[in-house]
């Protein structure tokens, strides 16, 4: 019986192609010139946060931010004019949120399930879906910021995959 690997047919620039399919799709989406004049709209706390955060991604400070508010108080606002920012200075803004509503809305965004491979079925074991190698964790590696809408929506196991016990 012979076995052959369809893989090894792909040239290496093929390979590295697909690898980075994700980090190169996040680099090309660009931003909404009107988002980034939103800024100026911005009510005291949104400008805060907005500051606040920009400032940690500008100075490559990790830090975990929870933006948290009843629907209508301008959350969305906020992230769009964040994502603008930032990938206008040609950084990754990875946008995610629990819902694909939610996820339609923000400029690139996709759901986080998809985004991080993160299975449907959770258990006491369950992993993402993608390995140390793969384009899904070369675009975390490279991610100057990430969004994660309605996030408190999320199973605690979920989120607990990604950010570890």
């Amino acid at each position: 019986m012979q076995f052959f690997v369809i893989y090894s047919y792909f040239t290496e620039e093929e390979r590295s192609r697909d690898h980075y399919r994700e980090l190169t799709e996040e680099q090309n989406l660009g931003f909404d010139e009107d988002h980034l004049k939103t800024v100026d709209t911005l009510n005291a706390k949104q400008m805060a946060g907005y500051e606040e955060i920009l400032d940690h991604v500008l100075k490559n400070k990790g830090q975990v931010f929870f933006v948290d508010g009843p629907g209508g108080t301008g959350k969305t606002y906020l992230y769009k004019a964040l994502i603008a920012k930032v990938r206008s200075m040609d950084l990754i803004v990875v946008a995610t949120a629990t819902s694909g509503i939610a996820a339609s809305i923000m400029p690139g965004g996709r759901t986080t399930h998809s985004r991080f491979k993160i299975p449907i079925k959770l258990s006491g074991n369950t992993m993402c879906s993608f390995t140390k190698q793969s384009g899904t964790a070369e675009l975390l590696r490279k991610a100057s910021m990430i969004i994660w809408d309605e996030v408190a929506m999320t199973k605690r196991q979920a989120l607990r995959l990604l950010t570890g016990p």
